[in-house]
């Protein structure tokens, strides 16, 4: 799998963002830092799955789905001021190009 950069960049924003929501405050520690780790996490397993799945594509829109749930609650948090300026674009940025690699591979498969 770390051959795939969109898996990579993945990890990579689990690496990063995990540190930050675990710093939230206690009342968010169980709804938001949670679906935004099980959201990162599930991206991944998702990408493990697409990887190994003859029909792709329905599991690429998947991902997809994933990924806009993932912007929603980015910014949400940053909105409530639990994300700094600077890691809300960062993290804006690493989310976009996930989601550019997987619109690539969404149009390689047809």
């Amino acid at each position: 799998m770390n051959n795939l950069i969109i898996y990579q960049k993945v990890y990579d924003c689990a690496l990063y963002l995990f540190p930050i929501v675990e710093r939230f405050p206690k009342h968010e520690k169980f709804v938001l830092c949670t679906h935004i780790k099980s959201c990162l996490i599930g991206i991944a397993r998702l990408i493990v799955k697409a990887n190994k799945s003859k029909n792709k594509k329905s599991v690429l829109y998947d991902i997809d789905i994933c990924i806009e749930e993932l912007k929603f609650l980015v910014r949400f948090a940053h909105d409530r001021k639990y994300l700094s300026h600077k890691s809300y674009e960062y993290v804006s940025k690493l989310i976009s190009e996930i989601g550019r690699l997987l619109g690539g591979w969404i149009k390689s498969e047809g």
